[in-house]
């Protein structure tokens, strides 16, 4: 059986149910999702009280299999209209599993002059606590002060400024191992959901006795340990390994699709002076504090994360991601990875995500308000976002509506969600997963790009674009990081074996990706019912007018291919 926790928001009344179904037991994204599309009014406010938030971790949460303790944040998004899942690393989940928490759900919402709450979960019960210390202040602070309260090892969720303030593009930040809330959920503005609840912290203690109880004990940790060493055998997980996910500058450089100045360019002169190698050499150049490789969760073989530390050896930022050094350097043509990472530590205090604000200020480049290149300037922007000044709100809504207020028609998104650090036009692969993604431009959502024999054709997209799907919704299904998908690809074998092993339930591969479709389903029906139409899974019309210098090409994807890859 599995603990599903009821909190409501609004009377503070709590109830847990217990569930045995597949979903229940596989949880992360297959079961939020599930529950949002049977739970929510697709029609409601996403910042009403109709709107619940539900976090759960994964099948294997709480056990030794590496990289398998996500957790999975789901609902109605603010941002794009529709549903969402966002996931994170970190604790969180592994502290819920010593619970006996598969799910904790956020129902209803005060109203909105009531004063901010902190729900406490532990061994005893649940108890709400006067938040209004956290108020206003960033996310860091917040982080020392969860800490000091509760304890550096209890799992804290908490939202920035910019959740408090419900803007649409702020995310939920979760405890890392060292108990400092850096691992975000940080796509289509959960945050905001979170602080139109008055919750502006979740902990969950480490008093948790719940301990994991294996049917196959001596299969279960031969299966872990096949896990590691599929890990370690993989040529794509070893590279993240040394390099974490910045390795990808300079495949994106050379395969023309890394964003620069607002998503009009797929190259940019320079691109070696933030790439990979330069981050690894200066964090070992500086030493101190700086680390090439960090875990943001235990267990964890791959340990891709990083702390990136100043010139005098003190953290900066931790962790820098590939996605967040394109959208807030290479997008704004910046060459410096001082400043890539201050903008990255203002966003993590302020509470937003660094895709949608990366974009927005490239918005706000192109829009004259500063020079693409200008340091400076682009620090000044994010210093906006965190003092919540009229620009900065703006900035932290997304670039959508950042492209709206500040007219520019080249507002690089997908149903209102920024586009991640792959140029769509030359990548028709990736191009075709935003559009056709019910959860905004996502590139974990079905990545094709190593998979391209030919990234600027069309042919044959649809059906790589769902293949990938499928590939990639699989480690969303059940709280698995998506590095290890690449060790286990085509073959779920060893994943199954493991759950097989855990609970004594047979779940087989086509059993397994029918219920991974069948989410997707529910996913997309979700955004129908929502009022999501055909016509608005497409990119900008710039896309289709203007072609990309480097490699010619315009977006030719028509609706009915789009159609079709979200056919299931």
């Amino acid at each position: 059986m599995f603990a599903l926790l009821r909190i409501n928001t609004a009377t503070g009344i709590t109830t847990t149910e217990q569930h045995d179904s597949k979903e229940f037991l596989l949880g992360a994204r297959t079961l939020t999702s599930r529950l949002v599309s049977r739970e929510t009014d697709p029609t409601c406010d996403a910042l009403g009280r109709n709107n619940t938030l539900y976090f759960a971790n994964g099948v294997l949460s709480g056990t030794t299999v590496s990289s398998s303790n996500r957790l999975s944040i789901g609902a109605k998004s603010p941002l794009t209209g529709g549903i969402k899942e966002s996931n994170a690393g970190g604790i969180v989940g592994l502290r819920m599993a010593e619970q006996g928490l598969r799910c904790i759900a956020l129902e209803d919402a005060p109203t909105a002059n009531s004063g901010w709450q902190v729900i406490v979960i532990g061994k005893d019960g649940v108890t709400f606590d006067d938040g209004e210390f956290l108020a206003g202040k960033g996310v860091y602070e917040k982080s020392d002060l969860l800490s000091e309260k509760y304890g550096k090892k209890a799992g804290c969720i908490t939202i920035g400024p910019t959740g408090e303030k419900l803007l649409s593009a702020s995310g939920i930040a979760c405890s890392d191992p060292h108990g400092v809330c850096s691992r975000y959920a940080g796509r289509g503005g959960l945050g905001a959901v979170m602080g139109s609840k008055k919750i502006v912290a979740l902990v969950i203690l480490d008093d948790g006795e719940h301990k994991a109880q294996y049917t196959d004990p001596d299969g279960f940790k031969e299966g872990a340990r096949k896990i590691v060493r599929l890990l370690k055998e993989n040529p794509v997980s070893t590279k993240f390994t040394k390099y974490g996910t910045a390795a990808m500058v300079d495949i994106c450089q050379e395969l023309k699709v890394l964003p620069t100045r607002n998503f009009h360019h797929g190259t940019m002169e320079g691109a070696e002076k933030i790439n990979a190698q330069t981050m690894y050499d200066t964090i070992k150049e500086r030493g101190g504090e700086g680390m090439t490789q960090h875990a943001c969760q235990h267990p964890c073989a791959i340990q891709c994360s990083n702390v990136y530390p100043d010139k005098d050896g003190k953290i900066l930022c931790s962790p820098i991601e590939y996605e967040t050094m394109a959208l807030m350097g290479s997008n704004l043509c910046l060459k410096n990875l001082d400043t890539i990472a201050t903008m990255n530590k203002i966003a993590n205090d302020a509470g937003v995500d660094t895709l949608d604000c990366g974009a927005a200020i490239g918005v706000a480049m192109e829009a004259g308000l500063a020079e693409f290149g200008d340091n400076e300037a682009a620090i000044g922007f994010m210093e906006e976002i965190r003092n919540l000044t009229p620009l900065g709100r703006i900035l932290a809504s997304g670039c959508k509506i950042a492209g709206k207020v500040l007219g520019v028609r080249h507002a690089p998104h997908v149903l209102g969600q920024a586009l991640p650090a792959y140029e769509p036009r030359g990548t028709k692969g990736m191009a075709m997963t935003y559009l056709s993604t019910p959860m905004g431009a996502d590139h974990t959502f079905g990545f094709t790009l190593r998979d391209e024999e030919v990234p600027t054709s069309k042919k044959g997209k649809v059906e790589l674009s769902k293949k990938f799907q499928v590939i990639g919704s699989r480690m969303d299904a059940m709280g698995t990081c998506n590095f290890v998908r690449y060790s286990v690809r085509d073959d779920m074998t060893p994943l199954l074996d493991l759950i097989r092993a855990r609970y004594e339930t047979v779940i087989g591969e086509e059993e397994f990706d029918n219920m991974v479709k069948e989410t997707l389903r529910l996913e997309h029906k979700f955004n129908t019912d929502a009022g999501i139409t055909a016509a608005m899974y497409r990119f900008p019309e710039s896309f289709y007018e203007v072609a990309q210098p480097e490699t010619g090409e315009k977006i030719d994807i028509t609706d009915e291919e789009t159609a079709e890859a979200r056919r299931w």
